[in-house]
């Protein structure tokens, strides 16, 4: 199951790998927390910014067809 999985880490700097297709939102509370579709939070090391190109990273490499449509794209007459 790691295909599905990007590497963050912990506050005291251990790695851990979570799966993306899981993530239901992130917030900055000041720290960045992972809020999975299970209920379970993460506090995580990264910021918002670094989770999200990490995630759209990983979505890219593994060939998925629908990624996040860029607004800019969408605004376009």
């Amino acid at each position: 199951m790691f295909y599905k999985m990007i590497e963050v880490h912990r506050l005291n700097g251990e790695a851990f790998l979570i799966n993306s297709d899981m993530i239901e939102t992130i917030d900055v509370t000041p720290d960045t927390v992972l809020r999975l579709l299970n209920g379970h939070r993460y506090i995580v090391r990264e910021k918002v910014r670094d989770v999200y190109k990490k995630i759209i990273a990983f979505r890219k490499a593994a060939g998925y067809t629908c990624i996040i449509a860029n607004t800019a794209d969408e605004t376009k007459e």
